[in-house]
């Protein structure tokens, strides 16, 4: 069985990929002191607004496997082994990799190798090596659950399920938000000592990390892959409502950035909380028209040679991007002067530029492609139509960073 590549996937991956660098990169200047308080607001909105990417990522995997292995048989041993080696390997590599850059910053240390040797198995469990790591481990829960949902999730009433699926979430993010999140200490005050102190324990350290916090992201993209074409129809007759939509649920995310924030004087971590009920709203109406947008894009092609090879090496700037920004902030910013609104612009593009160079470099070769996995066994080349593939051989999505803004604060 043949299946043509979606080629509007490529779109959203890449935009996702580009708000989560825009994300670290602004991260790092909110430390810093700025001409005015204007261009903080500038700083801290454009951070509050950006935010979405993981959901991008997460509707685009969901959409992509449930595309490509409908009404077939899935072979579980070799669904398993591509993870193995596109997936699991580089996050191997690359989590050691980030605890020497801790290690070479002096934010950890070791009095031996068996203490590194620990170290390295404990963030391998955690996703802890480095802020955007997480994403990695809830990406191999959801291969690893994908096989159950495939044979499972079946609903005869697509519409109905999506509806239950996106209130679902809505009800979800909004326990997270006000309980896990805004009243977390009270929480686990009011657990301590019972049965369920373990459960809370765990879901307020980990619930950025953990399969069931994103699920409704991937099932309802799994619904769209489902439905390809009937979704296309709907984001093109629909577009007036999309467009509303993203107007008020960003009105509401400006609102409460200077109301709750500015005004009242919510803490910083709650402002930009991704399990905020405003911004699930917000991520799924940017969802909606970037998809819509997507589908103009991938007909007039003109961005396809570029968006080509950021999608293919998305894996590997993802996991690039961190350190190329660590050496760029470290090394290169303080030794010169660049003005401010310069800044925001270099910045992000040389991180996206140099990662995505290194990715392709990193893949030419057979000894160093394992270090970046999906990137290396992609060989699309430059400006050249999509070729169909297997089904089995559709890419699936693997997002992107979403790293510490401030102390403690999760892309």
């Amino acid at each position: 069985m043949q299946r043509a590549h979606v080629g509007e996937v490529d779109y959203l991956r890449v935009i996702g990929l580009v708000s989560i660098v825009l994300i670290h990169s602004f991260g790092f200047y909110l430390s810093m002191p700025v001409s005015g308080p204007g261009a903080r607001i500038f700083q801290e909105l454009v951070v509050d607004l950006l935010r979405f990417g993981r959901y991008i990522f997460m509707f685009v995997t969901g959409a992509v496997l449930f595309y490509s292995y409908s009404g077939r048989q899935l072979c579980v041993k070799s669904f398993f082994g591509r993870r193995l080696k596109s997936l699991v390997i580089p996050y191997i590599v690359w989590t050691a990799i980030y605890l020497w850059i801790q290690y070479w910053a002096k934010m950890v240390s070791w009095p031996n190798a068996g203490a590194f040797l620990v170290s390295w198995a404990k963030n391998l469990l955690n996703g802890g090596a480095y802020s955007h790591l997480y994403y990695i481990i809830v990406s191999i829960q959801f291969y690893l659950l994908f096989p159950v949902l495939l044979a499972l999730f079946r609903p005869a009433r697509r519409r109905l399920a999506t509806g239950i699926l996106l209130a679902g979430g809505l009800a979800l993010y909004g326990i997270y938000f006000f309980l896990l999140e805004a009243h977390a200490s009270q929480v686990a005050a009011m657990a301590a000592g019972t049965p369920w102190a373990g459960i809370v324990n765990l879901f307020v350290a980990y619930k950025d990390r953990i399969i069931v916090s994103y699920l409704p992201f991937y099932l309802v993209g799994g619904l769209v892959g489902l439905n390809l074409d009937t979704g296309k129809k709907w984001l093109a007759g629909h577009g007036l409502l999309i467009n509303i939509g993203l107007i008020a649920t960003g009105g509401l995310m400006v609102g409460e950035y200077f109301y709750l924030y500015r005004h009242l004087g919510q803490s910083w971590y709650l402002t930009v909380s991704v399990f905020n009920p405003a911004m699930y709203v917000y991520s799924w109406a940017v969802i909606l028209i970037l998809f819509r947008l997507a589908l103009t894009w991938e007909k007039r092609r003109s961005l396809r040679p570029l968006v080509s090879l950021l999608a293919a090496n998305s894996l590997g700037i993802y996991l690039i991007h961190p350190a190329v920004l660590y050496v760029i902030h470290s090394y290169f910013w303080p030794v010169g002067y660049v003005p401010g609104t310069l800044l925001v612009i270099l910045d992000p593009a040389a991180a996206v530029a140099i990662s995505c160079l290194i990715s392709y470099l990193l893949a030419r070769s057979r000894y160093t492609r394992f270090i970046i996995g999906e990137a290396g066994n992609l060989s699309r080349r430059l400006g050249a139509p999509p070729r169909p593939r297997p089904v089995a051989e559709q890419r699936e999505s693997v997002p992107r960073l979403s790293g510490k803004v401030r102390s403690g604060v999760m892309g």
